[in-house]
């Protein structure tokens, strides 16, 4: 008999949730006029869109009677937007329009001005939670420093990565000279697997040399390299980029910019890597209501002139303060409520678009998500949210230890597969994308690592509830005295041990 190892094990299972998941998606096709909508099946979207007979009176009375043809033609003539960019929250946008961050900028800009001057800069460390302005300014700040190297008849590369899509000091080296490649128009020059992280460096370093007079590295959320119990990937990193100029021999301007959520950050990475990153940290805190409403102010141009009425923006910075001042989750709330008035071929954008949008595309669209994604994913977050749920005097946030050890419980009782610790946290961390949680990262003391937090951006009873209407989970609301009490005695055990 052929016993598989761990690794092989997890890799078979993953492929066989990816697998469960495309099947998924194929069948819900075919079922979505059973709750209601438009039966749409599989072969019909393969065929001629121009052949479908489309109800004259959609049960969401949102087509009005047109064609699928005329409708996409209508709306991409019409609306309320005359540059939509502008509230989308990944749009690099023009110095003018930042707000409400005024010393964080004038900070990176001291700090970066003396390259224009062709003197040495010093590294940086921005930190402070999501959606505070850390990647926009550095970004807005180097856009600036690009053309007016370029007006000197210099040219400054910005190479800016972020780290949760690599994983791994390799393959973050590779997208740095994938994104020096990009930017100068030439070829990569190295393959992404099969060759060293040194000749990667090596090639980056050949590129630098050869191109740039000034190069300034972006790291944004450094502390997602090699996932959350592995510091040695951005350990190594931080130390090579920090050492570039004197390794690459590059006699430019070299800095060295990482981007991180966890305030902590600088205490966990080893003597080595402290010893050549010494950074200037600039800490971004919380956007308040009044902040918020002059981001939003900001940006009202991406609406043609009389589109929101007066109380739209004030409503939607109140909405974003409650979600701890993240500028993002305002700005995209915003572009919802424009969009959802805009499909409902109202006049203006109102107060009730915006409470519509927040309630029908954060929460449902929250739910929604949770109820598609795979078993596994399904009783991670379960574990997570049973954690919150049944902790003692329920806190805003658990450790990621005792939701593991729920995890773990759980998939017994299921009679499921138990992934290793490492998979779990990726499953739960992936979740934050969406919305569904958050997650963030506290020190245990210098040379001791981190522990991982988890927090419910909703209720967690409401994520269970949903979850278990998956008739594969539906058994475990007859578990939860159970789940209770090993829940309890986990966080017991955690505490004894902090």
């Amino acid at each position: 008999m052929l016993i598989m190892g761990r690794e092989e094990r997890e890799t078979k299972n993953n492929q066989l949730e990816d697998e469960k998941d495309a099947e998924s998606s194929s069948m819900d096709l075919g079922s979505i006029n059973s709750r209601g909508e438009n039966d749409i099946s599989q072969a019909t979207l393969d065929g001629d869109l121009d052949s479908v007979e489309t109800p004259q009176q959609p049960a969401n009375n949102d087509g009005s009677g047109i064609s699928i043809r005329d409708r996409l033609q209508t709306e991409s003539s019409g609306g309320f937007f005359t540059n939509k960019a502008l509230v989308r929250s990944d749009t690099i946008i023009d110095a003018a329009r930042i707000v409400g961050r005024d010393e964080q900028w004038v900070r990176v800009v001291d700090s970066l001005n003396p390259v224009l001057k062709g003197e040495g800069i010093p590294d940086m460390l921005l930190s402070g939670p999501s959606g505070t302005g850390k990647s926009l300014i550095i970004h807005a700040v180097c856009k600036q420093i690009v053309e007016l190297s370029e007006s000197r008849g210099k040219n400054f590369g910005v190479l800016s990565i972020n780290c949760e899509g690599p994983k791994t000091a390799d393959r973050a080296v590779y997208r740095l000279v994938k994104a020096a490649a990009d930017d100068l128009g030439v070829e990569v020059g190295v393959p992404q697997t099969g060759v060293s992280t040194d000749q990667k460096l090596e090639r980056l370093y050949e590129l630098m040399r050869a191109h740039y007079d000034g190069v300034i590295f972006i790291l944004d959320e450094i502390d997602m390299l090699d996932g959350p119990y592995q510091e040695a990937a951005y350990n190594s990193l931080i130390y090579q980029l920090s050492r570039a100029r004197k390794l690459a021999d590059f006699d430019g301007p070299i800095s060295l910019t990482a981007i991180t959520n966890y305030a902590d950050f600088m205490k966990d990475l080893n003597s080595r890597a402290q010893s050549s990153y010494n950074p200037d940290d600039i800490f971004f805190d919380d956007y308040d209501a009044n902040q918020l409403r002059s981001i939003l102010y900001n940006r009202e141009d991406a609406f043609k002139p009389d589109s929101l009425t007066d109380d739209v923006v004030p409503l939607v910075a109140a909405f974003g303060s409650q979600t701890h001042g993240d500028a993002r989750k305002a700005i995209d709330l915003l572009r919802w409520a424009g969009e959802l008035a805009e499909r409902k071929g109202t006049e203006t954008v109102t107060e009730h678009d915006v409470r519509e949008a927040q309630e029908k595309y954060t929460e449902n669209r929250k739910l929604r998500h949770i109820s598609g994604i795979s078993t596994q994913k399904k009783l991670s977050v379960y574990a997570v949210a049973a954690t919150v749920q049944y902790a003692r005097n329920q806190p805003e946030s658990i450790p990621a230890g005792p939701a593991y050890k729920t995890y773990q419980y759980i998939a017994e009782t299921m009679d499921a597969e138990q992934y290793s610790r490492e998979t779990f946290v990726n499953h739960v961390t992936e979740q934050s994308t969406y919305g569904v949680l958050d997650f963030d990262r506290r020190g245990k003391g210098r040379g001791k690592g981190v522990h991982m937090y988890f927090s419910l951006s909703g209720d967690a009873e409401t994520v269970m509830r949903t979850i278990r209407e998956d008739s594969r989970f539906t058994e475990l609301a007859h578990e939860e005295p159970t789940i209770r009490a090993v829940v309890r005695e986990q966080m017991k055990r955690f505490q004894n041990k902090s």
